[in-house]
């Protein structure tokens, strides 16, 4: 049978237990995170935190899916069309996160301001559409299939 790639739809706060449910299950799934670091009385605590809340990637066939619906935690499966172009938008925020850099969850820009490829820093290669905030740059990289985006500040000189 042939696999389609997918976005579940998960309830709320409930990314992680589908993560390990699929996992456990013995189907590919992929939950993008970022970690976050707090200062709570004294100690540090660190989260992992999902990029796209509510969201995350599997590769299913019929039955994998109908057994990831019997998890009572799925809420829709989106079917990804254009699997490529995804994983490469994917890539460029993992990358994001790799760079160590702030990242923001943003609606999505539209195409609305210069594309442009950043040429240096720990943000190289990384491809979005430039904006300015308060006199400060940042590249925002589309996810269109979700309708949403990521926001990375960066160096006006690392911008091509």
């Amino acid at each position: 049978m042939a696999k389609t790639w997918y976005f579940v739809r998960v309830k709320p706060r409930a990314e992680k237990r589908m993560q390990a449910w699929l996992k456990g299950s013995r189907i590919w799934n992929y939950l993008p995170v970022y970690v976050n670091v707090l200062k709570v009385q004294r100690r540090t605590e660190r989260f992992e935190n999902p990029i796209f809340p509510g969201y995350l990637i599997a590769r299913m066939d019929a039955a994998e899916r109908v057994q990831a619906l019997k998890s009572n935690l799925v809420v829709m499966l989106i079917p990804i069309d254009k699997p490529r172009e995804v994983i490469h938008q994917l890539r460029q925020v993992v990358r994001a996160m790799r760079g160590n850099q702030e990242l923001k969850n943003v609606p999505m820009a539209g195409k609305t301001g210069r594309f442009v490829k950043i040429k240096s820093g720990p943000m190289t290669g990384l491809e979005g559409y430039v904006v300015k905030r308060g006199g400060k740059f940042a590249v925002v990289v589309n996810m269109e299939a979700l309708g949403t985006a990521i926001e990375v500040a960066v160096s006006p000189e690392d911008i091509d």
